[in-house]
């Protein structure tokens, strides 16, 4: 089989060793529906769940290390992003639309996926290496960095399942196990932060957590794959790694895209200005790990019809980003009604960083847009200009933010982030999906959406509703404003417990 233009033919379709007869994987078609909505739902609650733990972690660091070492934690915690992107680097996205394509071949291509690990893996922790010491950081970052960088041996183990999870719809089972994983993180970060215990300390926390994280998506998966080369060849792999080659370096273009705001924020101001910015992306956090579990719950059903029925391809994708942006603005509202009540709870010291929280709630808007529409590109095949336009919009970004951060410190960081997503990101990336895919976003409901959210998120100012009243109110005022502006039909939600595939 031919997988795409200059990729060495593997023979998929070859049989499978004897007495080892794979079970045939991909995305259930006999009811579909059911399963979106159970994945979506499943990931909405549990990524929010595994946000709010998040923000409890930050803020025991908070309150009993100060601004300076959360700014320091959230450093290293995103460089070792970076080694994340590079473990996994294009892979998930190739292999579960080779899976929802060739479902009977679904073991084969997790053991090809397994093997390659065994390559990227070691890869990722040399690549991590040289990116800290490139960048000058103190010892401290970077010996704290390299004893959190080892779990990228767990997070190899973890992405294979993943693959399995969301080729098949069952992405409950890694929600599960990574906030099980996130959970019991809390009392290790306690116990650290009581006892006095630095950012190594922090850092080894993570590492369990993280292996907790692989056992348990081990535990969850095994029974339709168990970890085996078996019948893999050295051009199999050889395959795996080229045709992930576009679409990783797209991915880790994304990841430097996503970071940089924070390396050069440590670069450019002080370790208390970028606390004040983590601090508002972690409770950013939960609307933007919802709306992408949705997006991402899409993008199997994207695959399985493209390019056979344009039709309801172009469906999926519409309802994707409508779904997607009515529950982000949902979130949002109340977030931009009450920004400086959110900012204290993780710390009093915090408050005064309530417009930054607010500027990063609108970029959270456009990013809703890109986590949908972005991947799609990977759907159709379209890696080579989906990866000049990130090149570009790498570029941009910092330019704009190392023009900005000087004279408006970590305020400019949030507009330059804000500028770039739109017009270098979100704008590209729709015209690149009309133009090769033919699909036109319909906007009636995206502009809806926003104007609810803004009259949502102001009506409580203008009555003087402040703090938690003003966070409950916006949302409970969003809800009917969603109905009666026809953002949300019923017509539409009973539709959907009808969608199902031919």
């Amino acid at each position: 089989m031919e997988i795409s233009p200059g990729a060495p033919t593997v023979k998929l379709n070859q049989p499978a060793p004897p007495g080892d007869v794979p079970p045939t994987l991909g995305v259930p078609t006999n009811d579909l529906v059911r399963s979106v909505f159970k994945n979506s739902a499943s990931q909405v609650a549990g990524r929010l769940f595994i946000a709010i733990c998040r923000l409890v972690i930050a803020g025991f660091i908070i309150r009993s290390s100060g601004k300076g070492m959360f700014g320091e934690f959230s450093l290293v915690f995103g460089i070792l992003s970076i080694a994340d992107w590079l473990v996994d680097f294009g892979t998930t996205e190739v292999f579960v639309r080779e899976i929802c394509r060739e479902p009977e071949q679904g073991t084969r291509l997790l053991r090809i996926l397994t093997a390659a690990k065994i390559v990227q893996i070691p890869a990722a922790f040399l690549g991590l290496t040289a990116i800290m010491l490139l960048l000058r950081y103190p010892a401290s970052i970077v010996a704290a960095g390299l004893v959190g960088g080892a779990n990228v041996l767990f997070f190899g183990g973890t992405l294979i399942y993943r693959v399995l999870f969301r080729a098949t719809l069952t992405i409950e089972r890694e929600v599960v196990a990574e906030l099980l994983s996130v959970v019991a993180m809390i009392p290790l970060v306690a116990l650290a932060c009581r006892s006095g215990g630095g950012l190594i300390v922090l850092m080894g926390c993570h590492l369990i957590s993280r292996g907790i994280y692989f056992g348990l998506c081990f535990l969850f998966g095994r029974s339709r794959y168990r970890f085996s080369l078996q019948g893999v060849t050295k051009q199999d792999v050889n395959w795996g790694l080229r045709s992930s080659v576009a679409i990783g370096t797209i991915g880790f273009l994304v990841g430097g895209y996503e970071i940089l705001d924070i390396l050069l924020l440590s670069k450019l101001a002080s370790f208390s200005e970028l606390a004040y910015y983590s601090a508002a992306q972690r409770l950013i956090w939960p609307t933007l790990m919802a709306v992408a579990a949705v997006a991402g719950t899409f993008y199997p059903v994207m695959a399985s019809y493209w390019p056979q029925d344009r039709f309801r391809f172009e469906e999926a994708c519409q309802r994707g980003l409508d779904t997607v942006l009515v529950l982000g603005g949902f979130a949002l509202c109340s977030v931009l009604a009450a920004a400086e009540f959110f900012m204290g709870l993780l710390g009093p010291e915090l408050a005064n960083g309530a417009p930054v929280l607010r500027v990063l709630a609108l970029l959270c808007f456009v990013k809703a847009i890109t986590s949908t529409v972005g991947p799609v590109l990977y759907v159709v095949k379209a890696q080579r200009q989906a990866l000049q336009f990130i090149g570009i919009a790498v570029a941009a970004k910092a330019a704009v933010i190392a023009l900005l951060t000087p004279r408006y410190g970590y305020m400019g960081v949030a507009f330059g982030a804000l500028i770039a997503e739109t017009f270098f990101a979100a704008v590209p990336a729709i015209y690149l999906i009309r133009k090769l895919s033919g699909f036109r976003v319909r906007w009636t409901v995206p502009l809806k959406v926003a104007m609810i959210t803004m009259v949502a998120a102001v009506v409580p100012w203008l009555l003087s509703v402040k703090g938690l009243p003003a966070a409950v109110a916006a949302p409970g005022l969003y809800i009917p404003l969603a109905f009666l502006s026809g953002a949300v039909r019923l017509s539409e939600v009973q539709s959907l417990l009808k969608w199902k595939t031919p």
